[in-house]
């Protein structure tokens, strides 16, 4: 499952580039506790379960998958703009029920991008969740974009976890 994960990921952050697009805030409120939707889109049933995980027994959690050169999943993962890489690093940084933030980085943040989510609790039955992307950045950029159509088909996929929710509108 940790491999499979990985390079669904890896396939999502890599596949294309082309000119970095402006991508406005993108939200979804639904009418449920802050918790509960956290729970929905990170919990036990998540993608995420199964990962290794560095905590301090806290709120703030931190899962990492990190593929080296002479690891056999290598080809799979390198990244093909960067030829002379060593080293992929995915992470997902969450402080529960606040934010997650999932971080990609090559060769220990030459370049970096992510995509993170806020959980804002708007009254205690109602949650607003945004996503916004992460700039590329790094020293190592020169040349490369960030797919951002892939980024927010991520977003997307995690946003329909919460469908079982009541969507509410937000007022203007």
């Amino acid at each position: 499952m940790l491999r499979m994960m990985g390079l669904t990921i890896a396939m999502l952050f890599l596949a294309g580039c082309g000119k970095m697009v402006e991508l406005a805030n993108q939200t979804r409120t639904v009418a449920a506790p802050r918790e509960e939707v956290f729970a929905r889109m990170f919990g036990d049933d998540s993608a995420f379960t199964g990962l290794p995980l560095v905590t301090n027994g806290g709120s703030s959690r931190l899962y990492e998958l990190v593929v080296e050169k002479q690891d056999p999943l290598w080809a799979q993962i390198a990244p093909k703009e960067r030829p002379e890489a060593y080293k992929v690093k995915f992470a997902v940084a969450m402080e529960i029920p606040r934010e997650a933030h999932m971080i990609y980085s090559v060769d220990d943040g030459a370049l970096s991008t992510g995509l993170k989510f806020t959980f804002d609790e708007l009254a205690p039955d109602r949650t607003r969740v945004a996503f916004t992307l992460d700039e590329l950045t790094g020293h190592d950029t020169a040349g490369l974009a960030v797919n951002t159509a892939k980024l927010r088909e991520i977003a997307r996929d995690a946003l329909k976890k919460l469908d079982d929710f009541e969507e509410v509108q937000d007022p203007a």
